[in-house]
């Protein structure tokens, strides 16, 4: 019997350090892929794997997500104080002084997907899915993607989802958006910071 309690107490004890190396993350419109429970059972079966995470995801429900290339280091990570959507927007590392060197911790590549982006007639409220006012919209897209050094991968109207990557986070920002006729006089995306 003493060996057995004893192996107990191993096993509790290391669920407990398990526990502590979780990222933490309490907002039920938040979500991560794994989900923090797949973390801990992986972590309990194979020690050190919350240390290499191979393509890891942050998300909100009704904001979009954020898709980590490579392995990432999630261990201890407050995702609730890192990474912070909102409608049309999601901010890493809000507080400058708290973000570490490019290509450590979070702040490295990633593919976002932001949702609720949609070609919208400001005048009428119309919503546009396929087109040339959707592919102006479209380039538009491109082209302030690419003045922030972020890299467009995506636009589906019909979705209303808008997917690039970034190769660490800064402050992007894309403010206004075009009409058909190629001024902001149509058409909004709203504030959208990346």
């Amino acid at each position: 019997m003493t060996g057995r309690g004893s192996e107990v107490a191993i096993v509790y004890e290391h669920g407990a350090d398990v526990e502590a190396l979780m990222p933490k993350l309490r907002h039920a419109d938040y979500y991560t892929e794994p989900r923090i429970q797949e973390l801990a059972a992986k972590e309990r079966a194979e020690p050190g794997f919350c240390s290499r995470v191979k393509g890891f995801v942050v998300g909100h429900r009704a904001y979009g997500n954020i898709r980590f290339e490579g392995e990432t280091d999630v261990r201890r990570l407050d995702l609730e104080s890192i990474v912070q959507f909102n409608n049309k927007e999601v901010v890493v590392y809000p507080d400058e002084s708290k973000k570490p060197p490019i290509g450590q911790g979070l702040n490295k590549p990633a593919v976002v997907t932001l949702l609720n982006i949609k070609c919208l007639n400001k005048k009428t409220g119309e919503l546009f899915m396929e087109g040339s006012r959707v592919e102006k919209y479209r380039e538009m897209l491109k082209k302030k993607t690419q003045e922030q050094g972020a890299e467009f991968v995506l636009y589906d109207a019909v979705k209303a989802e808008w997917t690039f990557k970034v190769d660490h986070f800064s402050k992007y920002e894309l403010v206004g958006g075009v009409d058909g006729d190629g001024d902001n006089g149509g058409f909004s995306s709203d504030e959208v910071k990346l």
